[in-house]
């Protein structure tokens, strides 16, 4: 069976590692797999049964960016030494100078980039040059690509593999909504609402998640979190702490959600059926989620928000309540499917033309 190294970018997020374990998932048993990883989050990888490493990003390492590039470099080498992989499949829309370097010393080790659309308009160009470090490149699909006006729209089919968006959990893998919420601590009554729009004070209206919170709350409908730390300044009954990886195989536990519309969150809300407000976040550097999020609005399979603030919070849940689930069946009936099988075959495929 084929041997997979899989590298994640990321210093303390999880999209792009969560990405590579749907492609892991979905390969067949013995292939071996293992993943080394920039994000602070990889030892949920040890759930999936797969071995794992950590390579602090630069920023966790408070290393120079030129001090970091090498020892990027010597560890990916090392590990290609050590692992001899058929293929290693690097995840992220920056590969790390070095990386080059490593694949060149390794030349048995085929190399595929997996990198998602919808970059901002103009930015990271430069970036595509990269493509001939690999043997190819592998494009996750985005629900809202018809609205995508960044760099790698224009890259023709002929030099990538474009599969359909890819999400670690498909909606058979869903618990159901009675086994969700006892497995996540929630009450068995009564609405939900998951909340995931990142840091913010569940008390406030002044910022996107109080706003968010104290408008559920005041419809009776209680309030779920991932962030410790909005939990810890949270005091109401109604306000819960949810922890679980991956959390969208429970998303049956909550009834709405208000979230950010970032590659997983966007897409595991629409093909997973949780009727969503999304709040998307336009100061990230690359990912377009206001275009994300206003093309799912003008489909029809969610609500789109630029801010819940100054009072704009109240309309927007009400409206939610009224029209999430006739949303969120939209969102379903449009799903084209889970690309991460196709991917994995796709991978696999390249680690077979490897000497």
């Amino acid at each position: 069976m084929p041997s997979v190294l899989l590298v994640s970018s990321n210093g303390a997020g999880m999209g792009h590692l969560t990405r590579l374990l749907a492609y892991a998932r979905r390969m067949p048993e013995g292939t071996r797999r293992h993943v080394l990883s920039l994000s602070q989050a990889v030892p949920v990888v040890g759930q999936e049964g797969i071995s794992w490493e950590y390579l602090p990003s630069q920023g966790a390492s408070g290393l120079r960016a030129a001090s970091w590039r090498q020892l990027f470099a010597e560890r990916v080498g090392e590990v290609l030494d050590r692992l001899d992989p058929d293929v290693l499949v690097f995840d992220g829309t920056h590969p790390y100078s070095g990386l080059d370097v490593a694949l060149a010393a390794h030349p048995r080790t085929r190399a595929v980039w997996s990198r998602r659309g919808m970059w901002k308009q103009d930015r990271n160009e430069p970036q595509l040059e990269k493509a001939a470090w690999f043997d190819a490149v592998l494009e996750p699909g985005d629900l809202s690509a018809a609205a995508d006006r960044g760099a790698t729209a224009a890259v023709a089919d002929g030099e990538v593999a474009r599969v359909a968006p890819v999400t670690l959990v498909d909606p058979g893998d869903l618990q159901d909504r009675a086994a969700a919420r006892q497995a996540l601590g929630l009450p068995g009554d009564g609405p939900l609402a998951l909340v995931s729009l990142g840091a913010g004070n569940i008390n406030s209206t002044d910022d996107e998640v109080g706003a968010a919170a104290v408008a559920l709350r005041e419809r009776g409908i209680g309030v779920c979190v991932t962030a410790p730390d909005i939990a810890d300044r949270a005091y109401t009954g109604d306000v819960h702490l949810v922890r679980h990886f991956p959390l969208s195989e429970h998303f049956a536990a909550f009834d709405y959600a208000v979230a950010a519309a970032g590659y997983n969150s966007f897409h595991e809300s629409l093909r997973l059926g949780l009727p969503t407000l999304f709040v998307p976040n336009t100061r990230t550097s690359l990912d377009d989620q206001g275009a994300r999020a206003e093309h799912a609005a003008h489909a029809g399979w969610a609500l789109s928000a630029p801010t819940l603030t100054g009072g704009r919070a109240g309309p927007l849940v009400d409206e939610l309540v009224r029209r999430g689930p006739e949303l969120a069946a939209r969102a379903r009936d449009a799903d084209p499917g889970n690309g991460a099988a196709a991917a994995a075959a796709h991978i696999l495929d390249v680690a077979g033309g490897a000497p």
